[in-house]
């Protein structure tokens, strides 16, 4: 009776080694849930990426060793990216961090204009920015305008279901490229209009 015991007390423990070793390598269910949006947002023209970008609300510890010595400290997030349609060579380049909310109960940002242009941009075009803000998904660490793309930057939350995330994120990206291409068109028109005027000077 005891060979018996100890025989079955030895294969449960197999089994719970091999079954513990097993489940550790499989993803969890938070890591499946990821994997499947974000390859539904390929269907829609998204791309996602992992990136480091600058970490605006670090300490002032991670921001200078104890020598003094000054640091760029980092954060790692998603980039939800979508292309302009064509070749736009006259959009806003810039981006905008959120800032810390434990002072605040609203989202403040920290515009980073990455293009002269952008100090030339009228104010009604970063009214509507701020307007745009609110169609994105939230916990969002950053937006961002390329020459080639506009992104946002943060992390996803798996508990709202994949056509809510996604459909919040295209109206956003969507609105951004509507917007940024409208400012390129207006540019490229005055700039034509320049040409034509400087050739009957």
């Amino acid at each position: 009776m005891n060979k018996q015991l100890i025989a079955y007390i030895l294969i449960s423990i197999v089994f719970l080694v091999v079954f513990g070793g097993v489940a550790s390598v499989l993803p969890s269910r938070r890591t499946r849930q990821l994997g499947h949006l974000r390859v539904t947002a390929r269907k829609f023209g998204l791309t996602t990426s992992l990136v480091h970008i600058a970490d605006v609300n670090a300490s002032l510890t991670d921001r200078v060793t104890a020598s003094g010595k000054k640091l760029d400290p980092k954060r790692s997030c998603v980039a939800w990216s979508k292309p302009y349609p064509d070749d736009f060579p006259e959009v806003p380049e810039w981006i905008t961090y959120a800032l810390d909310q434990r002072e605040s109960s609203g989202v403040n940002w920290q515009l980073h204009e990455t293009t002269e242009d952008c100090k030339g941009l009228a104010e009604t075009y970063w009214l509507e920015v701020d307007r745009i803000k609110t169609l994105f998904p939230k916990r969002c660490v950053a937006i961002e305008c390329t020459r080639s793309e506009v992104r946002w930057l943060g992390y996803e939350r798996v508990v709202s279901t994949n056509d809510e995330f996604i459909q919040a994120m295209l109206q956003g990206l969507d609105s951004l490229i509507r917007l940024n291409t409208s400012i390129s068109e207006e540019r490229n028109t005055f700039n034509k209009l320049l040409e034509t005027d400087s050739e009957y000077d």
